[in-house]
């Protein structure tokens, strides 16, 4: 019996597909099969009582082999791999268990080492690794439980896990071994792979993955399992596409084809409003030009007749003016032509224009310059300046009903600072951007009702452009809005370059005084300042205060001040009881009361309140200079 077992044990040895080694205790051989000899291409007779070192191709340490020696003659059994060499030099890679075998008393007396030549399978393996780690699309298997056993570089960089040993872990022990940002990423990961499971077919989903920058990934993934015959789950493929920039792309594509929907849009609403624009007023031109021609109409309705055809005419040359405007300026058709320009004559006239519709809305229209007239000449195109303040003042007047407008500028760091400010209807936020696109206005409604084509704000910005600047606009809804332009400072001479208007001209040594000029009317103010110009004798700075309220506090907070020209009749607080109140901490200012009141009785209520003077509107030049004059104490009277 025992010896057809060792027969039958030897047919097992021999026709296995291993290849099998037994030594002795030693370690040196005493069998191999056959397999062993044609995998090492060594005879029989070559390797009997030989050490297997034979074989060892000399790339793994001594350490390794010491380990195995210990695990083996502690009586355990030890398995791994082993890099060979056969006896033409070829090198190949086993995967080796080795056994040790007892005898009865339990004494070790042989080895066995079962051995299974791995090469093509590593190879094959090495060539799988390298594919799925150059692989750019994460690629990840899961047994049925959800269990990691693969994931390729690409899914383990995303997740931070290329020093985290996955194998086993499912996604939410995974969670716990990286970045907390990832965790919510895991948690949905496992949702999908339900909905993937219970669908029993390739399951299609689009996943955003947070990065540790701030930015976030989107992924395009496919999820296909895997069932046993008996429809247990087997596994579970994962395979994910970056498409970030191809989702960028799509949203620009998006933003574009809305941006051309609401060019579109603009530009038919443009054409509407075009239409109205122009035909009101060729209303009015042919329609009253028609009445023109009838027989009974007195002297008074025909200029009444031709007043409107004029008007109806401005306001259709103005369309016009703005088609051509905005169809020169996208063709590029357009020149700067620089040239010496007053920037505060330039101002006042836009203003002058401008106060004549505001005192219609009865609106205040306010003017404030920074620099004095020899500073305030520059070089720039006065057409496209000259331009740009008309259709800010335009707009301004259009959306303004209570409140007041105010033209200024300032010099900061070089740049002039244009601005219009208006208590008008406001802008918000989310439209002060396009309102400088052609054919856009904030509102369409109120738009219509106060007509316009929308070209202006594009006009502006353009022609700010082309003078080498910007424009910007600050607003909040229902409390108005400030325009600025902002320009480089050109002075035309160098030697008045910053000169403003509280500088001495360099040639004058004597005092400077100040003048508050205290007027609601900037026509009055520029007239004071007019007639100041003649006084040569002195020189002088002016400050403007547009109430009494105003006035106090500048009062208050310059100490400079040498004389005060004082309006009466003025909003918020009126000059009798600014000039009170100034007199609560300035005593000795000398105030002349100029008003267009010319009663003996205001005079008196005017001397009363604190004022030093009285003078009646019209002004006469000789009559404010004696009095300045004598308040100052200039000796000498022209």
């Amino acid at each position: 019996m025992k010896n057809l077992e060792l027969n039958i044990f030897k047919q097992i040895v021999e026709q296995s597909p291993n290849s099998i080694v037994i030594t002795n205790k030693d370690g040196n051989i005493e069998y191999v099969n056959k397999v062993f000899l044609k995998t090492t291409g060594y005879s029989y007779d070559e390797v009997i009582n030989q050490n297997p070192r034979i074989l060892n191709a000399g790339t793994q340490p001594k350490a390794f082999y010491s380990k195995m020696w210990e695990t083996i003659s502690n009586g355990k059994t030890w398995q791994g791999k082993f890099h060979n060499k056969k006896k033409n030099g070829e090198l190949y890679l086993e995967k080796v268990k080795i056994s040790p075998i007892t005898n009865k008393n339990g004494e070790i007396t042989h080895y066995v080492g079962i051995k299974d030549d791995i090469t093509k399978q590593e190879e094959n393996e090495e060539r799988l690794n390298s594919f799925l780690n150059t692989v750019p699309d994460i690629i990840c298997y899961k047994n049925g439980q959800g269990r990691w056993l693969l994931a390729n570089k690409a899914d383990l960089e995303l997740f931070c896990l290329t020093e985290v040993d996955y194998f086993g872990k499912t996604d939410a022990e995974l969670a716990h071994y990286t970045d907390s940002i990832y965790k919510e990423s895991f948690l949905a990961c496992m949702t999908t792979d339900e909905k993937a499971w219970k669908k029993k077919t390739i399951s299609h989903e689009i996943e955003t993955i947070p990065m540790l920058n701030g930015t976030e990934k989107v992924y395009d993934v496919f999820k296909i399992p895997s069932f046993y015959p008996n429809g247990e789950r087997k596994g579970l493929a994962v395979i994910g596409r970056d498409i970030t920039e191809l989702k960028e792309k799509e949203k620009s594509l998006i933003k574009l084809k809305q941006k051309a929907e609401e060019s579109n849009q603009l530009k038919t609403e443009f054409l509407h409003n075009m239409s109205h624009e122009i035909r009101t007023p060729l209303n009015g031109i042919l329609g009253f030009s028609e009445l023109l021609k009838e027989e009974n109409i007195g002297k008074e309705e025909q200029k009444q007749y031709i007043d409107v055809i004029q008007n109806s005419g401005k306001q259709l040359l103005h369309i016009i003016d703005d088609i051509l405007e905005i169809a020169r300026l996208e063709t590029r058709q357009v020149s700067v032509i620089e040239k010496e320009v007053n920037l505060n004559n330039l101002l006042r006239e836009q203003f002058l224009i401008f106060d004549i519709k505001a005192k219609e809305k009865k609106l205040p229209l306010y003017f404030k310059k920074s620099l004095a007239d020899k500073g305030s000449i520059i070089l720039t195109d006065k057409t496209k300046l000259s331009k740009i303040v008309s259709n800010l003042l335009e707009n301004a007047m259009k959306f303004t009903s209570t409140g007041f407008i105010e033209l200024g500028y300032s010099l900061v760091n070089n740049i002039l600072d244009i601005y219009v400010k208006d208590t008008g209807v406001g802008i918000k936020p989310e439209n002060q951007e396009i309102i400088f696109e052609r054919f856009s206005q904030e509102e369409k409604a109120l738009s219509r009702n106060v007509g316009g084509l929308g070209l202006g704000l594009s006009i502006v910005k353009e022609n700010a452009e082309l003078l080498g600047g910007k424009v910007s606009v600050q607003s909040e809804k229902e409390k108005g809005s400030t325009f600025h332009i902002f320009i480089p400072y050109k002075p035309a001479k160098k030697d008045s370059a910053y000169l403003t208007e509280n500088d001495e001209p360099p040639e004058k040594k004597q005092k400077v005084y100040t003048i508050l000029i205290v007027e609601d009317e900037e026509v009055n103010i520029f007239y004071i300042e007019t007639l100041l110009k003649f006084y040569k004798e002195i020189s002088y700075k002016v400050l403007q205060a547009h109430n009494g309220r105003e006035a106090v506090e500048i009062c208050k907070n310059t100490s400079d001040i040498d004389i005060v020209l004082m309006d009466l009749k003025m909003p918020v607080m009126n000059g009798f009881e600014a000039t009170e109140r100034i007199r609560e901490f300035r005593s000795n200012l000398p105030i002349i009361a100029q008003t267009a009141y010319s009663t003996s009785k205001d005079k008196n209520k005017a001397l009363a309140s604190g004022c030093n003077e009285f003078i009646s509107k019209p002004i006469k030049k000789e009559d404010l200079k004696k009095l300045i004059y004598k308040h100052l104490n200039i000796g000498k009277i022209i």
